[in-house]
C-alpha cells in the first residue's frame, strides 16, 4: 500500500468538515488519508506538533514526512485533482500566494 497524505483537519469546525467532505467525495485517486484532529491522536503524535498548532490552520504531512501548512497546504492539495490543478499553479504565484494568505488569515480570525 502506498503512504497517503495525511490532511489534518479540525473536526469541530463546520465550514472545515463541509470542505473536508467535498475534498473526500473528489478524491477518487484515494490520495488522502483525511485525519480529525480531535479523534486520532495516533497520526497527531507522528506528526511532532501539538493538537493547538494542527488546529491553528489547515497542516498536511506528505508521503516523505515533511509538514506543509496554511494556503501552501491547499495547494498540495489542490494538484492531486484534475479539475482543482489550475489553483494549485495559481497559488504558487507570489501575489497570489500573498492575498490567499491575508485572506486565510482573516478567515482563521472569524471561524
Amino acid at each position: 500500500m502506498s503512504k497517503k497524505i495525511k490532511v489534518f483537519y479540525d473536526g469541530k469546525c463546520s465550514i472545515c468538515k463541509k470542505e473536508i467532505n467535498f475534498y473526500s467525495k473528489i478524491d477518487k485517486d484515494k490520495n488522502f488519508d483525511w485525519v480529525n484532529i480531535h479523534k486520532n491522536n495516533n497520526k497527531i503524535n507522528n506528526t511532532g506538533l501539538s493538537k493547538k498548532e494542527l488546529l491553528s490552520v489547515l497542516h498536511i504531512q506528505t508521503e516523505k514526512g515533511s509538514i506543509i501548512k496554511g494556503v501552501d497546504a491547499f495547494g498540495v492539495m489542490w494538484s492531486k485533482f484534475k479539475y482543482l490543478k489550475l489553483l494549485s499553479f495559481a497559488i504558487k504565484f507570489k501575489p497570489v500566494n500573498i492575498f490567499a494568505n491575508f485572506l486565510y488569515k482573516l478567515w482563521l480570525k472569524n471561524r
